[in-house]
């Protein structure tokens, strides 16, 4: 009885002693490749929380993370000298990379749990759900007072903007900044109107969200347009003097889209990665250690105190997909950049 009770508990025992043992035939697979190599737009420090559970979860696997910029993912992406797994925030070169046969084509059993419009063809998946929000110096602008959407801070621009310093991205050069403005103008029929209104007021352009909201604290721009909403939201945890906001005529909601490279030295290791990404486990990493809001949709999303899903009839996720190739587009893209130029005030183009 006793030999009985022993043999029980030790095959009881046997998952856990095992550990991370590989239980499937692409777990082995990865096993032998030993290794997987990550580009990413998202700073190590982030994701830290990510790499750490992966590790824990998959601890024969070394992963080498190199923290890159969405135009050098896709540069590196064409000259052979990329990563397994290419993941960023520069939706539309990511499916250019899609179109022109660069990703490899793998049907994540993760795939059911997410939103029908953040895959495309099985090569491409977003991982992020993050709204593009208005922040502001509360020092300069009460809450009550802030523009709360695009029209009214058109609205309010035209009547008594002269006393508002406004900071946004640099759409001639930085890409998101390009595809943040480009996106507006399919969702905002008045969007010219509001950019001639941006335009006369524009003090900074810059290259990402975070040297955006360091001008508000430094009391050097009253309102940042076009911020990602999780760097908003943290960076306001620490400094309160910085609000952000929904727009609440809509927001767009971007997504960091990630692909396996058809030429991936280390593909099962790759999918691992993958799937791990997009687990209840991954996402749940993600959203509570790196504040960023999880993609799928069996989890709830949230941006600080604000409740994504009960503020869904204003979101405009950007659809996964050939339509973000449209704005690529050489003749449009200095088409649209020209108009832009026009509508900055003089001095201020670049």
């Amino acid at each position: 009885m006793n030999a009985l009770r022993a043999l029980l508990l030790l095959l009881i025992a046997a998952p856990l002693l095992a550990g991370a043992a590989p239980r499937s035939a692409l777990e082995e697979t990865a096993r032998r490749e030993g290794v997987l190599q990550v580009d990413s737009t998202t700073d190590r420090e982030q994701v830290a929380p990510l790499l750490a559970a992966f590790h824990q979860r998959h601890p024969y696997l070394r992963v080498d993370y190199r923290d890159l910029s969405g135009a050098d993912i896709y540069r590196r992406a064409l000259r052979g000298e990329h990563g397994d797994v290419l993941w960023s925030s520069a939706m539309d070169l990511q499916i250019k990379l899609v179109n022109e046969g660069l990703a490899l084509r793998y049907s994540s059993p993760q795939k059911a749990a997410l939103p029908g419009w953040a895959s495309w063809r099985d090569e491409v998946y977003g991982t992020t759900f993050e709204p593009i929000v208005l922040a502001y110096d509360r020092h300069r602008i009460a809450d009550g007072d802030m523009p709360d959407s695009h029209a009214a801070l058109r609205r309010a621009l035209r009547q008594d903007g002269a006393r508002w310093r406004l900071a946004s991205y640099d759409v001639a050069s930085s890409g998101a900044g390009y595809f943040f403005f480009s996106q507006d103008s399919r969702h905002n029929p008045e969007f010219w109107d509001l950019a001639a209104a941006l335009g006369r007021h524009m003090r900074y352009q810059d290259g990402n969200s975070l040297t955006l909201l360091q001008r508000l604290q430094r009391g050097e721009a009253d309102i940042a347009y076009n911020v990602l909403g999780p760097y908003a939201w943290r960076f306001a945890r620490q400094h309160p003097q910085v609000g952000w906001l929904l727009p609440q005529d809509y927001t767009l909601v971007v997504s960091r889209l990630q692909l396996i490279h058809k030429a991936a030295r280390h593909p099962a290791a790759a999918r691992l990665w993958m799937d791990f990404v997009l687990s209840r486990e991954g996402q749940q990493v993600l959203a509570q250690a790196s504040g960023l809001p999880p993609i799928r949709n069996d989890l709830p999303r949230r941006l600080g105190n604000v409740d994504l899903d009960r503020e869904a009839p204003k979101l405009r996720p950007i659809q996964v997909g050939s339509g973000l190739l449209v704005y690529l587009d050489s003749a449009k893209r200095s088409l649209f950049l020209r108009h832009w130029q026009q509508q900055l005030a003089p001095g201020r183009a670049p």
